[in-house]
């Protein structure tokens, strides 16, 4: 009696298949998380030089006097007013695995009708990589670099 041709795939063909998918995922993995990191860190980046813009912009347009608190130790940025007291009128804070560098808390001071005020954020990611984030005080324009 003649056996039918039977048609499919191996256990060993299957086993190989997956290796080979296993090395490629291996070997994409860290370049995957760089990307990943360094894209969250030029988002981050974004984020504080709109925060800080914004910031600037209610200022003059409120007439209203307001202070700009970078807190490395928290991870935050957050702007105080005298209608807010204490508790910060707004707050940004950074995603998961973007530090500010620094250790000590800078405040920056913003009048209604003043100039900008000289002001340099530097962020950093879990992978080392740093963006730098600064004022013009005469154009108020940020420059992220």
């Amino acid at each position: 009696m003649k056996r039918p041709n039977q048609a499919g795939v191996t256990l060993i063909e299957l086993l190989i298949v997956v290796t080979i998918i296993a090395v490629v995922v291996g070997v994409s993995f860290p370049a995957i998380t760089a990307g990943l990191a360094g894209l969250r860190l030029t988002t981050a980046s974004g984020s504080v030089a709109s925060f800080l813009t914004s910031s600037m912009n209610r200022v003059d347009r409120r007439e209203e006097a307001a202070a700009i608190v970078v807190s490395p130790k928290d991870n935050l940025l957050a702007v105080y007013t005298a209608a807010s007291g204490e508790k910060p009128a707004r707050n940004l804070e950074l995603p998961q695995g973007i530090q500010i560098e620094g250790s000590e808390p800078r405040r920056y001071l913003l009048m209604p009708g003043g100039t900008a005020p000289r002001m340099t954020v530097v962020l950093r990611n879990e992978k080392g990589a740093r963006k730098s984030i600064r004022i013009d005080p005469v154009t108020a324009v940020p420059d992220i670099r």
